[in-house]
């Protein structure tokens, strides 16, 4: 009677431990999403299409088109050689502008067009040392 009940302890613990590390691995998927620089993005290829990537760039002056009725907001991300346009549906940050460090993070679509879930900005002006 003892295994019994120690084996289906045993179970009962493995069962619990697989959902709640199943559960963690979830949480933080989104967080493993690798940290590209427009330039580099470029360079990848037709690879980077499969998932999701965090991109850092400058927001081209002249490109932002805002669309306040589907609340959206298109323009295109620079580097130092390569641009990337970039559509992101949502709220937009208070302090995004153009020619302003920003980070996306989405995918690219068939039409070549990076599909952003999530718009951050920098603030360059916070961080920077002050000089006298």
């Amino acid at each position: 009677m003892k295994s019994k009940t120690v084996v289906k302890l045993l179970i009962g613990i493995t069962v619990i431990g697989g959902g709640m590390g199943y559960v963690v691995v979830q949480a933080m998927q989104s967080s493993w999403s690798y940290y590209y620089s427009v330039d580099e993005f470029s360079a990848a290829g037709p690879a980077a299409r499969e998932h999701s990537f965090r991109l850092a760039g400058r927001v081209k002056p002249g490109s932002v088109v805002r669309d306040l009725e589907q609340v959206t907001l298109a323009f295109t991300l620079a580097g130092t050689t390569a641009e990337l346009p970039v559509r992101y549906r949502g709220v937009t940050p208070d302090n995004f502008t153009e020619d302003r460090e920003v980070v996306v993070e989405g995918r690219l679509v068939a039409t070549g067009v990076f599909e952003a879930d999530t718009l951050m900005t920098r603030c360059e002006s916070k961080y920077q040392r002050k000089v006298n």
